[in-house]
């Protein structure tokens, strides 16, 4: 290929990206709509829309003449440079659906839609009869779009490895291993032997109008544009990025638990700052679409746990809650709030759980999907399986399918595999945490209101690269070392002991240690 030929090549790719994300925008769009503003009698027609719209996605995307043209470029790209990475990133997303004929294709999109929609349904009637055959229809229609994929892997380590590169169960079961071995016993001497904390003051009754206004000050705290971050209510809160000038998140509010929503507020805020601080060039590109959930997820948690739940944060931001809650929180202290938002309980909602049980409810997940995936679970059992794991490992049954496998939409979009980067990307984020730590003054930056401190750290460090760098390549650059488990192990058991049973108990597991 010749240097006249190699720009022809380079300017069909540039095209190529620029209809791809035409039709992803529209269709985020479309969903974003969906979940937060769309009136609901109108979603099965939106659906059977949305499902032509990504097919005709699909068939530019996995146009014959057009792939042959990448492979031809691909062949030619310089070895280790950019466009080799560009271009092998989009064949990995393009390698679950170019396989595929398009009616499966297109099936498989519409069990989605309409079984998420099926689920927001079911949730609100707290009833999993009507979601059943909806989701028994969503998994069948993945399995049989898996069956025409070549791989060397099973299906759910396939499923694993699209949501984060590299993952696999082999890997997880060593993960999740530490985390019942380590986390397991410290949870349950809590619950026998740990000082109380009174959360009462957080279930009481707060006015809605109040709790979003409190949610814009929080935004306004983290230096949120509001000309490029939009914010919406809905079902169950999401984020979903367009540019690095647009994102959009949406939460949820609750009257008697206003924690629930100042928590994914921060959550959230944490995943749209990462897609806005990627570098702009890479807009449209693998290099901004590409990034791995559990990388997304470490920012998230990084925001809503190691900075949202911190002290320095609170008496920064505690002062306009109390003045926005006088009755509910005039009379609790800063120490006492701050014990109460870190509060270790098990409980049956995922999204509202304290740090400490949190990867028990990703454990949960993973066993159950692996089950769906192996044929060793029979999915007419899979509401009453999913009650019995809670009821094991954390010692609390749900008294409806809205507390327990309703909770999450995960299932009803098809996102299997997606549910341990929760966990994994918990564990990156105390490791970058302690990164960051060692390189500026979290808490004096967060007293002093300057979050830009932050947010420039976190781009400098992990955000600018995008899926340019894989997450092994970003935690050996922000933090000097290869993912190492222990730092989130280490961080939850010294705080929850120190929490519960004194600083003093620290020294005595250092000693016996």
């Amino acid at each position: 290929m010749n240097q006249q030929e190699m720009q022809q090549e380079l300017e069909f790719f540039e095209q190529y990206k620029q209809v791809c994300e035409a039709y992803r925008t529209a269709l985020s769009t479309l969903n974003f709509d969906a979940a937060t503003v769309a009136p609901e009698e109108g979603l099965p027609q939106r659906n059977k829309l949305g499902a032509i719209l990504a097919g005709e996605a699909f068939s530019y995307q996995t146009n014959p003449e057009s792939l042959k043209r990448l492979e031809n470029l691909l062949a030619q790209a310089e070895p280790g440079g950019a466009l080799e990475k560009e271009l092998k990133l989009y064949f990995r997303e393009l390698e679950d659906v170019r396989a595929l004929p398009k009616e499966v294709y297109i099936r498989q999109r519409r069990a989605e839609a309409d079984g998420h929609s099926v689920w927001r349904q079911a949730k609100l009637a707290n009833e999993f009869e009507p979601f059943r055959p909806a989701l028994k229809e969503i998994i069948q229609t993945q399995k049989e779009a898996l069956a025409y994929l070549e791989k060397d892997c099973s299906d759910y380590d396939y499923l694993l490895d699209r949501f984060e590169q590299g993952t696999s169960a082999a890997m997880y079961d060593q993960f999740f291993g530490k985390i019942k071995e380590k986390l397991l016993p410290l949870i349950q001497k809590i619950q026998r032997e740990g000082k109380k904390i009174d959360t009462a003051p957080l279930y009481l009754e707060y006015d809605l109008k109040e709790q979003e206004k409190f949610v814009f000050h929080l935004l306004e705290f983290m230096q949120m544009n509001p000309n490029q971050c939009g914010v919406a209510e809905t079902e169950h809160p999401f984020t979903d990025f367009f540019s690095d000038k647009e994102t959009r998140i949406a939460v949820h509010y609750y009257p008697r638990n206003p924690l629930s929503v100042v928590m994914s507020t921060i959550h959230e805020y944490g995943h749209g700052l990462y897609g806005l601080q990627v570098k702009p060039e890479y807009n449209g590109t693998a290099f901004k679409n590409a990034i791995g959930y559990a990388m997304h997820e470490s920012q998230s948690r990084l925001l809503e746990n190691h900075i949202g739940r911190s002290r320095a944060f609170w008496q920064a931001n505690y002062p306009a809650m109390q003045r926005a809650f006088p009755a509910q929180l005039g009379s609790v202290t800063l120490d006492q709030f701050v014990e109460m938002i870190n509060a270790s309980q098990p409980s049956l909602i995922r999204i509202e759980a304290d740090e400490l049980t949190y990867p028990i409810h990703i454990l949960i997940r993973y066993e159950l999907e692996k089950a769906i995936f192996d044929g060793s679970l029979d999915l007419d059992k899979l509401d009453q399986a999913w009650a019995d794991q809670y009821e094991r490992y954390l010692g609390v049954r749900p008294q409806g399918p809205a507390q327990g496998i309703l909770q999450d939409g995960h299932w009803g979009g098809g996102s299997f595999g997606y549910f341990p980067t929760y966990a994994l990307g918990s564990a990156y984020a105390a490791q970058f945490f302690c990164a960051m730590e060692r390189q500026i003054d979290v808490d004096q930056a967060l007293r002093a209101g300057d979050f830009q401190k932050i947010s420039d750290w976190l781009k400098e460090n992990i955000h600018q690269y995008g899926a340019e760098k894989t997450a092994d390549e970003i935690l050996r650059l922000a933090t000097g070392e290869p993912f190492n488990p222990d730092y989130y192990i280490d961080y939850l058991t010294e705080k929850y002991s120190a929490l519960y049973f004194g600083p003093e108990s620290l020294e005595v597991r250092r000693l016996d240690g």
